[in-house]
């Protein structure tokens, strides 16, 4: 009868561990979404923007973006070299734990290249968010008027969109 106690004791200690570990692991999975907004689209392709707030302790990755109002979707960041804008295509996108990353205009951002719907103001855009820990996560975004984006003044200065 002994034992049979001990080798009680020992499973349920046993999965008291697991079960705080996969607790300990989804904490860094705790990823919220706000403010998702795709300005209407000037041309071919079009931007989107949010801001991503880690609540988990752990840091997380934005790893992919997919939507189906686009033939490709990227992120992307925007910098200044050589005196004018570049923008270049990233791996992903670091979310430190308890921190927050804006996705907006002149920075980082999500690029919806070949858009395939005509999208008007007022309108919603389907993203799919695939991050490191938190997994995926569907998030809608309106769609508002270009003029309406905060940030969206990036001076005179040429673009190099050749990446």
């Amino acid at each position: 009868m002994n034992l049979l106690r001990t080798t009680t004791m020992l499973l349920s200690g046993a999965l008291g561990l697991l079960l705080a570990a996969c607790s300990g692991a989804a904490a860094g999975g705790e990823i919220t979404v706000s403010n998702a907004r795709v300005p209407v689209p000037a041309g071919a392709n079009g931007a989107a923007y949010m801001a991503l707030t880690n609540g988990g302790d752990g840091a997380d990755q934005l790893l992919s973006v997919s939507s189906d109002v686009a033939e490709a979707v990227e992120l992307h960041e925007t910098s200044m070299q050589g005196g004018s804008m570049s923008m270049q295509a990233v791996e992903g996108v670091e979310i430190p734990g308890g921190g927050e990353v804006v996705l907006e205009p002149g920075g980082l951002h999500v690029m919806l290249i070949g858009v395939t719907e005509d999208l008007a103001e007022g309108d919603t855009v389907d993203l799919t968010l695939t991050f490191e820990n938190a997994g995926e996560q569907t998030v809608s975004a309106e769609v508002v008027p270009l003029g309406d984006m905060p940030g969206m003044d990036m001076g005179s200065e040429p673009m190099d969109m050749s990446s």
